[in-house]
């Protein structure tokens, strides 16, 4: 999933499309839908952190959330199943249905169960995460070193000075402005 947190933020800080597109590594086109989005619904930038990822992609797609009408599994329940029952998916599958049938609502399709049923036992491949770029990761390592150097060894440490040249470095290298990243 893309990572509208971090296009928001950098496009707060002052960078231009092209260099925010380079940072989280989508295109520009992503970049420039986001920015109008935000826009259009009043979002407050930066984003705050009490937002989650999937609310904001639920914000950004709104046609691409839970459907009007479907029962959502209840994956805490149907693992406990699988446990103390054996269950296999398609027997999840099963009794999934037979509870949306109960509750007068439709169920998934056995396709879209097994998908979501991944998604949610498997965190690093959810489709509602969002993507860390390597560049991301840099930018966040240049950071925690940054922090950890300057409070042990104070701002004039030689330290402190190499991680602030080599992020200086690696943001010309890639043609973005030091002080609008970090």
């Amino acid at each position: 999933m893309t990572n509208y947190r971090a296009i928001l933020l950098y496009y707060h800080k002052g960078n231009t499309n092209t260099q925010i597109a380079k940072i989280c590594e989508c295109s520009r086109t992503t970049v420039i839908k986001t920015i109008k989005r935000a826009k259009e619904l009043n979002l407050a930038i930066p984003v705050s952190k009490s937002v989650s990822d999937e609310e904001l992609f639920l914000m950004f797609c709104p046609n691409k959330g839970r459907k009007e009408g479907y029962y959502y599994p209840d994956f805490n329940e149907l693992d406990h199943d699988r446990i103390k029952r054996n269950y296999t998916k398609y027997r999840a599958w099963q009794k999934y249905c037979r509870v949306a049938h109960r509750k007068g609502l439709k169920a998934y399709k056995k396709s879209r169960f097994y998908e979501l049923i991944h998604n949610f036992f498997s965190p690093l491949t959810s489709s509602l995460k969002a993507k860390v770029s390597e560049h991301l990761e840099q930018i966040r390592a240049y950071e925690i070193a940054g922090k950890l150097i300057l409070g042990q060894f104070g701002e004039n440490s030689i330290a402190f000075e190499h991680v602030k040249a080599d992020a200086i470095g690696w943001c010309k290298k890639l043609r973005l402005e030091p002080r609008k990243i970090f």
